[in-house]
């Protein structure tokens, strides 16, 4: 299998991260807001409002576009920046998690950066190996 093959596997990979990313944040907002299980959490999202879905897609689509560029920019400059984009990734949360914004947006950011955390460490290792 060239790499030509495994583009897709690695796009519908990254759209499954972000996706997760959006979903989780999504449901722990909707609980906490509506005071709901998850099963009326999932049932707000899909079915009950189309703004909701709406929003919940959009969300998801700014997402694999951060986690994309994060991709590109690490790629690029992997030599130059070593381990610092995880040391920066730590600090945006922590300024994100402290900084009252909207709770959506910061449960996604912070799940988001992890992932993002999470490939670079995998990139890290793949390439010491």
């Amino acid at each position: 299998m060239n790499k030509k093959d495994t583009i897709p596997y690695y796009l519908f990979r990254n759209a499954l991260i972000t996706f997760l990313a959006a979903f989780i944040s999504f449901m722990i907002s909707l609980m906490n807001y509506y005071q709901c299980s998850i099963v009326e959490a999932i049932q707000r999202i899909y079915f009950i409002d189309i703004y909701t879905t709406l929003y919940f897609l959009l969300l998801w689509i700014m997402n694999y576009i951060i986690f994309e560029i994060s991709k590109i920019i690490y790629d690029e400059y992997r030599i130059i920046l070593g381990y610092k984009p995880i040391i920066l990734c730590m600090i945006i949360m922590g300024i994100v998690y402290l900084f009252p914004i909207f709770d959506l947006f910061q449960y996604d950011f912070i799940i988001l950066c992890i992932f993002i955390v999470i490939r670079i460490i995998k990139e890290m290792l793949k390439k010491t190996n």
